[in-house]
């Protein structure tokens, strides 16, 4: 029995049922597309769903497909009923019908016309559906399968380059259900235009040549705007000829159509130019000198070009050439005036070219402070020369034949003479004429040009010259000297050039010194020393002296005797050497105080014996007036302080004895203690 189920769901439980619900949702459906149906059943109570059945034909029967999401394509639309059954571990089976309506798919399509290349492609929505409308509409413009370039039932666009292509059209309806379709829109290619023009001089008729190409197909039609009233109706065809009535500009159009409907035209400015009036003036015209032509050319449209001929003798290209004839006599000149529109005007003419003369002059070379000479050497070649004229190429200027000029620095000057004759007809010529500069001889000198008495000095001069004179004499390049005085020396250069230089050179006399007498002393004793007759001193030995580097040192207590030597230099460092002799005399020069007050003030605290440190071992005795011994010492230092055993001896005079090794005889005196 087959039992049918509207929306509503009818589900038979038994009494104690543990399926909540019976139900399941569908994708969108669309005529063709595949809708995918998926359960929403729900049970509880600890069942678990073992089966879910479909039926999808509305027969009754929950054998069309299985599982819990299925997928089925309508293949028309209309309305289905569509059942689910459930089958759980624990309940009878359970099922619920739906109504499922299958939606028509719109049938997309759009009309696109040819365009030509530039203008922008109408692509406009022929699309149909059976039911319901269409909402969207998207466009794949650069075949990437993607529809995402724009939007809209009717677009423009711009494809910029001629050429096929392949446009995608994909349309969705209000239900969601979408087509796509894919048509080639063609672009035709535009054809490229221009013209040439020929034969534009006044008078001419004058050709127009159509320049013009299309990628593919042909150019089929070639219409002309002659006459500025902007149709193109004055002729037609690829070339034309045309009569302009006067000079002047002309605006011409020239339009093309390709065989496709591509229409592009052009505009060019035509210049009908006049024939130009040819004109030129000359100077004075000399042989072997430099004609200038002045064009006076007039009437000119556009760039013009010349040609110039000079008889036999050459041609130029420039506008006012200048032009130099190496032959006298008539000659014919010829200007040919082309301008840039081929309108060209010829005139020739006659000129004289007069003899020229041929400058020359030759001069001395002189040394630096000479004169030089200047000897014209002029050819006239025939014509009469009326004066000359003499650049010295150092600012002066000079006139006459044979000119003398003296140069105020050493140098190579280029001297120019300019020869005229009574035609007015000249001749140049230069040639460098040299001022030699004087050899400037330099002296070194091996060492100082300041030295000492005995001594001596070698000059060189660079560079050596030839010859060399020195002012002694010598000829050499090196001279020796030992005297003061000027020293000068002359040389002469490969030109014949004289330089000479000087050196002043000074002997120094040596310091005159004069030293104090020889002298004999006593052991013990100081000599006081002196010495003059320089700057500066050095005693030697500075055995003994107080300060061997003054001029007046003092020798103290020398222990032997000795010969001092002394040097003494002055401010030019020239130096003397004199010696002194000083005799020492070992003769007991002992030299005892005769009163010591030992009282502790720190003055006269001992008996002091002057030279005793002279004389080794010397031995000291004293005895009071009674002729105890009161002090005795084998080495006397100085130090006795006027004690006996230690005690103070009391003020009086006592007597001593000295002996010292080495001598026969003693020293003896009296010493007063007073405390």
């Amino acid at each position: 029995m087959r039992i049918l189920f509207s929306i509503l769901t009818l589900v038979a439980f038994q009494a104690h049922a543990t399926i909540d619900s019976v139900d399941y949702t569908t994708t969108t459906v669309c005529e063709g597309s595949q809708t995918t149906f998926t359960s929403t059943s729900v049970v509880s109570g600890g069942a678990t769903i073992t089966n879910w059945n479909w039926d999808l034909d509305a027969d009754g029967q929950f054998d069309d497909a299985f599982g819990p999401s299925i997928g089925f394509q309508f293949n028309a639309p209309g309305v289905y009923n569509v059942g689910l059954q459930i089958i759980t571990d624990m309940d009878p089976p359970a099922a619920i019908y739906k109504l499922i309506t299958v939606n028509p798919v719109p049938v997309a399509n759009f009309t696109a016309p040819d365009v030509c290349e530039g203008s922008s492609s109408a692509l406009a929505d022929a699309s149909t559906i059976a039911t319901g409308s269409n909402v969207n509409w998207e466009w794949d413009l650069d075949n990437d399968g993607l529809y995402d370039n724009a939007t809209g039932s009717l677009i423009a666009h711009n494809f910029i380059t001629p050429g096929s292509y392949v446009v995608g059209l994909q349309v969705t309806s209000d239900q969601g259900c979408q087509s796509t379709t894919t048509q080639n829109v063609t672009v035709d290619p535009m054809p490229t235009v221009a013209f040439s023009v020929s034969e534009v001089c006044l008078g001419d008729q004058t050709e127009l040549t159509a320049v013009t190409s299309v990628s593919s197909g042909v150019v089929s039609d070639f219409d002309w705007e002659l006459n500025g009233n902007g149709f193109f109706d004055d002729a037609s065809g690829a070339i034309i000829t045309n009569q302009f009535s006067a000079d002047g500009d002309y605006q011409v159009g020239l339009q093309v159509t390709s065989d496709q409907g591509c229409v592009i035209d052009t505009f060019q400015l035509v210049t009908i130019a006049p024939f130009p009036f040819v004109g030129f003036s000359f100077d004075n015209a000399c042989q072997n000198n430099s004609v200038q032509f002045t064009n006076l050319t007039n009437n000119i449209v556009g760039s013009i070009t010349y040609g110039w001929t000079f008889g036999l003798e050459g041609t130029s290209t420039e506008s006012n050439p200048a032009f130099t004839f190496t032959s006298a006599g008539p000659a014919q000149v010829e200007l040919i005036g082309l301008t840039s529109f081929g309108c060209a005007d010829t005139l020739t003419q006659t000129l004289q070219v007069y003899p020229s003369p041929e400058a020359d002059f030759t001069a001395t070379e002189v040394c630096f402070g000479q004169t030089n000479q200047f000897t014209n050497e002029t050819d006239p070649k025939g014509s009469t020369i009326s004066n000359y004229d003499w650049f010295f190429g150092d600012g002066n200027q000079g006139f006459g034949t044979d000119p003398n000029h003296e140069y105020f620095t050493a140098d190579s000057f280029l001297v120019t003479l300019v020869a005229h004759t009574t035609d007015n007809c000249r001749d140049t010529t230069e040639h460098y004429v040299h001022v030699w500069a004087l050899p400037t001889p330099e002296i070194t000198a091996d060492g100082p040009v300041g030295f000492c008495e005995g001594e001596d000095v070698t000059l060189t001069v660079n560079p050596n010259g030839n010859p060399t004179l020195w002012s002694t004499g010598e000829i050499t390049q090196s001279i020796t000297v030992d005297t003061t005085g000027l020293y000068e020396v002359l040389i002469t250069d490969e030109h014949g050039c004289l330089g000479e230089t000087q050196i002043l050179v000074y002997s120094w006399l040596l310091p005159q010194l004069t030293i104090s007498n020889d002298t004999s002393i006593s052991l013990g004793e100081n000599v006081p020393l002196w010495v003059q007759g320089a700057n500066f001193y050095d005693w030697d030995p500075a055995t003994y002296l107080d300060d061997p580097t003054s001029s007046n040192p003092t020798s103290i207590d020398p222990k032997e005797s000795i010969t001092y030597t002394v040097t003494g230099s002055d401010l030019n460092g020239c130096f003397s050497t004199i010696g002194v002799d000083i005799e020492v005399i070992v003769d007991y020069n002992l030299k005892p105080v005769n009163l010591f007050t030992p009282n502790g003030d720190g003055t006269n605290e001992r008996f002091y014996v002057g030279n005793i440190d002279c004389y080794s071992d010397c031995v000291l005795k004293v005895y009071n007036r009674w002729g105890l011994e009161v002090y005795s010492s084998n080495a006397y230092k100085n130090d006795w302080t006027g004690d006996f055993n230690e005690d103070p001896l009391p003020d009086g005079t006592y007597y001593y004895i000295i002996e010292c090794d080495g001598r026969e005889d003693r020293f003896d005196g009296a010493v007063t203690i007073l405390r």
